[in-house]
């Protein structure tokens, strides 16, 4: 473990002393890598703040936490027994044989404390799959960073090399109640999951930028815009519909509720109460005719509420929101399994594909059909199970397939957030799931652009069929990454 005072001067962090060579490059670290987005907390992407155990806020290029007896960032998080979308560590799980140490600017005000970090292998983050250390604090703005590998004392004590993490959680400070520090706040200047120093790169721990006798450069920041889930057909539109964008009664026309109220149409979308007879269960049924669930098997959709994220079962919480339809063959309703939905800037587009795994709830009632390859013949979508009087705002709903181009080409769009000049990119196609061999090349040595990219997409001898995509960034300082469309493209 190291702790390294350090000082602002402009706007480059200065780590005392420097001995280093005048130039290398940004080591990886996981949420460049795998976000295309750093923990830098210049946006309120870098951390859900719902999964912060205290009251915090991404503010003035900084993560703000309440010091309280519970101040745990969740940094990547999970959430058992519900569907994983986004950035839950179920579908973007840490790699920790890459990623093998912890480095982080953080400025808070006790002494003779701790703090405590915690990783978990599975998403109940139990003790048995959890392990972690704790290390002491310093008063005032220090850089910390930690060899992960060599130490595991908290909970299960599992190793960090052990297996993909799931969750990972920074506790600041470690404080009990009664605590003086209680109230006060600790600030996340930026944190990093960074592969380990070597020769080349002996400042890994610390974001690019300009130091006291040496720089680091960026490596690429990479996100694949198109192929997206969103560019899929949506159902209700292929069934002459249409689109489910609640802007207006108009486009509600032919849905029905229980238990619910609707109050308006604007630009939040539908907005609705929850009411009685069961007011914890209100119910949207979308008219739908029968239809192929391996085509139709993207749910997506956007909603915000009033009030706070909670999942208690106590008025106010609920917070989870659900897809029950029944399949040909069974009239048994086919409960789907928790959808975690966040509050105010946490809130976002919701895509989870039902097929990816199966998405039925463990108290689903038999017979257990899922969903891949059933014709689904009706369809509920709940909004929350709040016992309360929420109020939500449901701006929209699809269920979308798989995006597609009947013209035996597309275009495959990508940019890199940490562009610099000189920046190349190289553009495969594949059959096979991400991650796995037998793609082929189909652009190299792309010059990449400032903004938007754009690489066409042509079958010529290839076959028809459900393409993925990977693009791979080089800067000139010769870093590179390499990402994945977020969804497929099917050629005809």
């Amino acid at each position: 473990m190291a702790v390294l005072a350090t000082a602002l001067a402009g706007a480059f962090l200065t780590p005392l002393p420097a001995t280093a060579a005048t130039l290398e490059a940004e080591a990886p670290d996981f949420a460049t890598d795998v976000y295309g987005d750093p923990w830098d907390f210049s946006n309120t992407a870098d951390v859900n703040t719902d999964e912060v155990a205290s009251k915090a806020q991404v503010s003035s290029g900084g993560l703000r936490v309440r010091i309280a007896p519970s101040d745990g960032v969740s940094i990547v998080s999970t959430v058992s027994g519900s569907l994983p979308y986004g950035r839950d560590g179920a579908t973007k799980p840490v790699d920790p044989t890459k990623y093998t140490h912890l480095s982080f600017s953080l400025d808070q005000p006790l002494d003779r404390h701790i703090g405590a970090v915690y990783w978990f292998t599975c998403r109940e983050r139990s003790a048995a799959c959890g392990g972690g250390i704790t290390f002491p604090v310093t008063p005032g703005k220090h850089t910390y960073d930690f060899d992960l590998r060599k130490s595991s004392t908290l909970l299960g004590k599992v190793p960090w090399r052990s297996t993909k993490i799931v969750s990972f959680r920074v506790d600041p400070v470690v404080v009990a109640g009664g605590d003086a520090g209680i109230g006060k706040t600790a600030v996340f200047s930026w944190m990093r999951l960074h592969a380990a120093p070597d020769a080349s790169r002996p400042h890994a721990a610390l974001p690019p930028g300009k130091y006291d006798g040496f720089t680091i450069s960026r490596r690429p920041q990479l996100v694949v815009d198109s192929p997206n889930p969103s560019e899929g057909r949506a159902l209700e539109v292929a069934q002459g519909r249409s689109a489910w964008t609640f802007t207006s009664a108009a486009r509600a026309r032919g849905i029905s509720t229980e238990n619910a109220r609707i109050l308006a149409y604007d630009s939040r979308g539908m907005t609705g109460r929850n009411a009685g007879p069961a007011q914890n269960d209100p119910r949207l049924h979308l008219p739908v005719k029968p239809f192929s669930g391996s085509t139709y098997h993207r749910l997506e959709f956007e909603m915000t509420y009033d009030g706070p994220y909670s999942l208690s079962g106590a008025p106010g919480g609920g917070k989870l929101a659900r897809l029950i339809w029944t399949a040909s063959g069974s009239g048994t309703p086919q409960i789907g399994n928790d959808i975690v939905t966040y509050s105010g800037g946490n809130a976002g587009k919701v895509s989870i594909d039902l097929t990816a795994a199966d998405p039925l709830d463990e108290d689903a009632l038999a017979p257990e059909l899922g969903w891949k390859g059933r014709t689904i013949t009706s369809l509920r979508f709940d909004p929350n199970e709040d016992p309360g009087a929420a109020v939500w705002h449901l701006e929209s709903v699809h269920l979308r397939a798989d995006p597609a181009s009947n013209t035996r080409k597309t275009t495959v769009r990508f940019h890199d957030a940490g562009w610099v000049s000189g920046t190349t990119a190289t553009v495969a196609v594949g059959k096979g799931a991400p991650g796995t061999s037998g793609y082929r090349t189909i652009a190299s040595g792309v010059a990449v652009e400032k903004g938007a990219n754009a690489v066409p997409f042509a079958l010529g001898s290839l076959p028809t069929g459900r393409y993925h995509v990977r693009v791979t960034l080089r800067h000139p300082n010769g870093t590179s990454v390499t990402s994945y469309a977020p969804a497929p493209v099917v050629m005809r």
